[in-house]
C-alpha cells in the first residue's frame, strides 16, 4: 500500500515536470555550443581552403591542401574530445548539417581540382556557398540552444 501523503498534488506535479523540462532544455542548450563552434570552424576552414586550392597551382596547391587537411584534423579532434558533451543537442541535426556541407564541398573540390588557379569566379562563389551553408547550420544550432 502506498501512503497518499507522500504523493505530490497535481500542482506540485506540474511544477516538478516544468522544472524537469527546464533542466533538460538547459542541458541540451549547453551541449549545443561546442557544435556551433565545430560548424563555424568547419565552414571557415572549408571555405578558405576552397579559396586557397582554387586560386593556386603546383607546389602552392599542395601546401594549401596540407594546411586544409591539418585544420580538418584539428577540428575533428576537437569534436571527438567534446563528443560526449554535445552529443545530446547535436545528434539529431548532425546528419543534415554534414549532408549540406558535404554536398557543396564535393562540388567545390571538383571545380578546384582542375582549376589551376583560373576558375576564380567559380572558386569564390563556391567558397561563399560553403560560408553560407556553415553559418546557416550554426545559426540553426544556436537557435536550438536558446530553446
Amino acid at each position: 500500500m502506498t501512503d497518499r501523503t507522500s504523493l505530490p498534488t497535481p500542482d506540485e506535479a506540474r511544477r516538478l515536470l516544468s522544472d524537469a523540462d527546464s533542466t533538460g532544455r538547459q542541458a541540451t542548450a549547453a551541449a549545443s555550443w561546442p557544435a556551433v563552434a565545430v560548424l563555424l570552424a568547419f565552414g571557415s576552414t572549408l571555405s578558405l581552403g576552397t579559396l586557397a586550392l582554387g586560386l593556386t597551382e603546383g607546389r602552392n596547391y599542395l601546401v594549401a591542401m596540407a594546411g586544409l587537411l591539418v585544420w580538418i584534423g584539428v577540428i575533428i579532434a576537437f569534436q571527438l574530445a567534446f563528443l560526449r558533451s554535445h552529443k545530446v543537442g547535436f545528434g539529431k541535426r548532425w546528419v543534415g548539417y554534414i549532408v549540406g556541407l558535404f554536398g557543396v564541398y564535393v562540388v567545390s573540390m571538383v571545380v578546384v581540382a582542375g582549376s589551376q588557379g583560373e576558375r576564380v569566379v567559380a572558386t569564390c562563389l563556391l567558397a561563399g556557398a560553403l560560408l553560407v551553408v556553415s553559418v546557416g547550420c550554426a545559426l540553426i544550432e544556436a537557435r536550438e540552444a536558446r530553446r
